[in-house]
């Protein structure tokens, strides 16, 4: 559950330009989000490296946006909050961030099938170019396989949001504690989103969420030395079918980018 998180708030790094050392930022990033273990982390515990995997489509088809809060002792971070838009069709993904004093929003359409990302940018000339590069997944070390299942509890409070009644849950893990307000029977793309970046390594996460049966529309993320926190409201929820345009890529340049996330 926490690397589903974790790739979330990795998003704006990873949209950000193409010639950087991806594995130095997310481990900054890691450290940031107070995600990393104490001075016994292995160096290089997260890499991206090209997807090869079968395709499998999307089973969330809608779209959402994601508000996310993150403190830092205590304190909000300047940048909050930031915003996610996602969407998606069977075999396309668009996630576009929205982040607070950023003149510009960072853009990432992912084609599924044929195993391609486009990071679309405009200049201030209006000029549009999308970096065209194979499709990456994240690579956790085998320390993620020798972690405990998280401890899932679901409790017996619920709370109304967005129209939807959802119930209390709580995740604990080596890693911390996740509380979420779970809408049951409401399809979401968390699942999708670890598959389509992650190693399937790592999958007592998969299980954990697939076995809360349903969205969750509010949650908080507490790592165990309680330093930082991450908030996240689900808003503007749309189950079915997008309009394409937000995956289109006309009127942009096409440029590819071969040597992107190596």
């Amino acid at each position: 559950m926490r690397t589903t998180f974790l790739l979330l708030t990795l998003l704006p790094c990873l949209t950000t330009t193409a010639q950087v050392d991806i594995n130095k930022m997310i481990q900054e990033r890691m450290q940031q989000q107070g995600q990393t273990r104490q001075p016994s982390a292995t160096p290089g515990a997260a890499q991206m490296v090209d997807d090869t995997d079968p395709f499998v489509p999307n089973e969330f088809i809608g779209s959402l946006r994601m508000e996310m809060h993150h403190f830092k002792d205590g304190v909000e971070l300047k940048t909050d909050p930031t915003n996610m838009r996602y969407s998606s069709s069977a075999e396309w993904t668009s996630m576009k961030n929205e982040m607070t004093g950023q003149s510009r929003d960072m853009h990432i359409v992912t084609d599924l099938k044929d195993k391609w990302s486009y990071m679309l940018m405009t200049d201030e000339q209006g000029k549009k170019t999308a970096m065209k590069s194979h499709k990456k997944k994240m690579v956790m070390t085998d320390e993620s396989a020798k972690k405990k299942e998280p401890t899932v509890t679901i409790t017996s409070e619920t709370r109304t949001i967005e129209g939807h009644l959802c119930t209390k849950v709580i995740a604990v893990s080596e890693d911390g504690t996740w509380t979420g307000w779970v809408a049951k029977g409401l399809k979401g793309p968390f699942t999708d989103i670890l598959r389509s970046m992650a190693q399937r390594g790592d999958d007592s996460h998969m299980r954990a969420m697939k076995g809360l049966d349903g969205m969750p529309l509010e949650f908080e993320w507490v790592p165990t030395d309680g330093k930082s926190r991450m908030v996240c409201y689900i808003k503007e929820l749309h189950s079915g079918k997008v309009d394409p345009s937000v995956f289109s890529l006309d009127g942009y340049e096409v440029m590819e980018m071969p040597s992107f996330g190596r």
